[in-house]
């Protein structure tokens, strides 16, 4: 089984906004979907099963992990990132690769998206990228990445893109939620680096002189579902985790599907994170025994052990 994030929930105020984009712009394939009612996801989220009226799950084709699970509500609250700044803790970006940056964006400026900056380029640990930023439906973040060094392989869709392949997250701290991930999903640290300059600060709409302490969780071997850890050293702002709670729209939380739900359960135990099982569910992402846990700065994560 591919260690990577499963799938990142994000609520949705119009599916049709969100289709448009992921599924026509960007190119992704739709894996299911459901409309109306859903009272299984309703007893794992805590809400009426009339609440959802239409769920996507979505994924670049030939992806095993990274897929996006859009939820509209009948009745949605307001996005979690409503009015953030861009040092607020919790879910930020949703990280999307692509192949001619500056061509594929003139093509989505025709498709009437618009970009937070222009493309900045900038090294990290000798890898040499391009990067921009793009509001997207529901305050929810995207971040367009071009790897311009040599040996970088990932599926793409037909029109150019590959995603989920990073989540984005803001802690208080990275060492500790890197630390969870490792002991928890079996994670690597693949990449840790202390970022500054007017590169990045450009990129992800930083005050002058702020450092980036970033650290990349995941798998050598899968690009697709990886956790990036970022952490603004001197500013803490908001905490957002605790809005990220349904029918709130924008990015909401996450999911790992586990060959051994008890031996998750255990580990989480052994760091002291509280575990709420939730019995067997039959949702849109898989069916099975789950459980739900926060990492150690809130992040909502499910846990799927499939039938």
């Amino acid at each position: 089984m591919p260690i990577g994030i499963s799938y990142v929930s994000i609520g949705v105020a119009d599916m049709a906004s969100a289709e448009k984009l992921w599924v026509k712009a960007l190119g992704l394939e739709i894996v299911d979907r459901r409309q109306g009612p859903d009272p299984e996801l309703g007893k794992l989220w805590g809400l009426p099963a009339d609440q959802f009226a239409n769920q996507v799950l979505l994924r670049t084709p030939g992806a095993e992990t990274g897929q996006l699970h859009f939820v509209q509500f009948r009745e949605p609250d307001e996005p979690v990132r409503k009015g953030a700044a861009p040092t607020d803790l919790g879910a930020k970006n949703i990280d999307v690769n692509c192949t001619d940056m500056p061509e594929l964006a003139e093509k989505l400026r025709g498709a009437g998206y618009s970009f937070r900056s222009d493309i900045a380029e900038y090294e990290v640990g000798g890898i040499h990228a391009r990067e921009v930023q793009m509001p997207g439906h529901d305050e929810v973040n995207i971040v367009f990445i071009e790897i311009l060094s040599q040996g970088f392989e990932v599926n793409y869709s037909p029109q150019g893109f590959a995603a989920l392949t990073s989540f984005v997250v803001i802690v208080p701290g990275t060492l500790i939620e890197s630390r969870f991930y490792q002991d928890v999903f079996g994670y690597d640290e693949i990449m840790h680096h202390r970022i500054t300059g007017p590169g990045i600060e450009e990129a992800a709409g930083l005050p002058k002189g702020t450092a980036l302490d970033m650290r990349l969780c995941g798998s050598e071997d899968n690009l697709f579902g990886r956790m990036e850890l970022i952490e603004y050293e001197g500013l803490l702002g908001e905490n957002r985790f605790r809005r990220a709670v349904p029918p709130a729209t924008g990015i909401l939380r996450c999911g790992f599907i586990v060959e051994s739900l008890d031996d998750v359960v255990t580990r989480a135990s052994g760091m002291s994170i509280d575990v709420k099982h939730s019995g067997d569910v039959d949702a849109i992402f898989g069916n099975g025994a789950m459980a739900l846990l926060n990492s150690p700065a809130g992040l909502q994560i499910e846990v799927l052990q499939q039938r």
